[in-house]
């Protein structure tokens, strides 16, 4: 057995079926999306190859990728500001060895499981300026002058829906964080104990660089999931009003499905993988000249 698991042929045989589907899967769609940038298709007639200008109209004549594209910083902004350090807090608040510790994890966790459309429903009617649960909560106490039309304004909007995201998935960042902290070897906190670290420095000079790589995977997906939403917003709002929620994951869903323009909807799905993948390849240089200073 040993031996033919050192034969490269052997080896290579395994890989065969995982690559295969990665191939059909994942490389294939994405060359025919490349492909289909490159072309005026409506979806029935012939294509038409118009080379990059696609393109040329998204970074020129396009209003609204201009807005799309800054709605997706300000859920990329939100998501690191208030997602990742919540997490954080919480996975080092479950994390401590106390009664009921477990059961508050799973509550945590519990939005997670939930689905993006009931999630994004619940929170449309808590939402909502008549009967909704926030409206009425800030009459109850008095603060009636608090109340907003939340989705229906286009300076609130983008924020509450910024909101439901960051909420969504403060579970599934804490889960992972908790079980990098879980990882680390409790002898090095009791050397460090003995040695008077008080609780804020453990956390500090050995929680948070020993998690660095735990961490990274949580600031490119929580990035990368960032620049990715769609359902919430499609649910929600629906890219209103007046554009101020849209992103370009919608505009690729409008021109692609709604317009039946498969080649400018192909360049904006286009973009949006190329900018994932340029955010994750940065972050990923960032946090190697931070621990190499560490």
């Amino acid at each position: 057995m040993e031996k033919a698991l050192s034969n490269r042929w052997v080896l290579s045989l395994f890989l065969l079926p995982g690559l295969l589907l990665f191939t059909v899967f994942f490389i294939y769609p994405v060359a025919q999306t490349v492909y289909y940038s490159l072309h005026q298709w409506d979806g029935v007639t012939p294509m038409k190859f118009i080379g990059i200008d696609n393109y040329v109209k998204m970074m020129t004549d396009d209003p609204n990728f201009v807005k799309a594209f800054k709605n997706g910083l300000i859920f990329v902004f939100f998501s690191l500001l208030f997602q990742l350090p919540s997490a954080f807090v919480l996975a080092l608040l479950v994390s401590r060895k106390v009664k009921g510790s477990k059961w508050f994890r799973n509550i945590y966790f519990f939005p997670v499981i939930m689905s993006t459309t009931m999630v994004s429903l619940m929170w449309g009617k808590m939402f909502d300026p008549t009967i909704g649960l926030i409206n009425s909560f800030f009459r109850a106490i008095g603060l009636g002058s608090w109340a907003q039309l939340w989705l229906g304004d286009s300076h609130t909007a983008i924020y509450a829906v910024a909101f439901v995201l960051v909420w969504h998935y403060i579970g599934y960042h804490m889960l992972i964080m908790y079980a990098g902290i879980q990882s680390i070897p409790e002898q090095i906190y009791e050397a460090a104990k003995l040695d008077g670290a008080t609780s804020w420095r453990l956390v500090y000079h050995i929680t948070i660089p020993l998690l660095a790589d735990v961490l990274k995977v949580n600031v490119v997906l929580s990035v990368v999931g960032s620049l990715k939403v769609f359902e919430q917003i499609y649910v929600m709002t629906g890219g209103g009003p007046d554009n101020s929620t849209t992103v370009i994951a919608l505009r690729m869903f409008q021109e692609a499905f709604l317009k039946m323009n498969f080649g400018y909807g192909s360049a904006l799905a286009v973009f949006l993988v190329i900018q994932c993948m340029g955010i994750a390849w940065l972050i990923n240089k960032l946090f190697s000249r931070s621990v190499a200073r560490l």
